[in-house]
């Protein structure tokens, strides 16, 4: 350890491997805990938007519930676009029926989705990325 006027400095020497891990394996696994994360959290956001709906009863069939966020098998066509850059992904989610846009327009549906999702969107965002990375 040497010390200047400018502060501490430290050489550390580390192994090969754990020289590629840090270059090689971690970028991609903290791609994949992201893409975890946004995933589950889009889920848990849908899933709330799925529950508002059919709690409050705004709907008499289950199509836009189905469609929401993510495939349940029914004849769907969810909206769940991941978009991923270098160093964020974003997700895209919501219903894609004709009659999604005036629900939420007037309910709010996916607005109040994310707020009461939020503290448990959260929690699944946390627990994807430990287990993807293995913590």
């Amino acid at each position: 350890m040497a010390k200047s006027r400018n502060g501490i400095h430290f050489n550390i020497d580390i192994d090969r491997a754990t020289y590629n891990w840090f270059n090689e394996v971690a970028p991609r696994k903290l791609r994949e805990a992201r893409k975890n994360a946004v995933t589950a959290a889009g889920m848990v956001w849908a899933d709330s938007a799925k529950a508002i709906t059919t709690e409050e009863d705004h709907i008499d069939t289950g199509l836009y519930v189905n469609s929401i966020g993510y495939s349940t098998g029914s004849p769907s066509r969810p909206i769940h676009e991941l978009q991923e850059g270098a160093t964020e992904t974003a997700l895209d989610t919501g219903a894609n029926v004709v009659y999604a846009e005036p629900l939420e327009k007037r309910f709010g549906i996916m607005a109040r989705a994310l707020d009461r999702g939020k503290d448990r969107m959260e929690r699944v965002a946390e627990t994807q990325v430990k287990n993807t990375l293995g913590l």
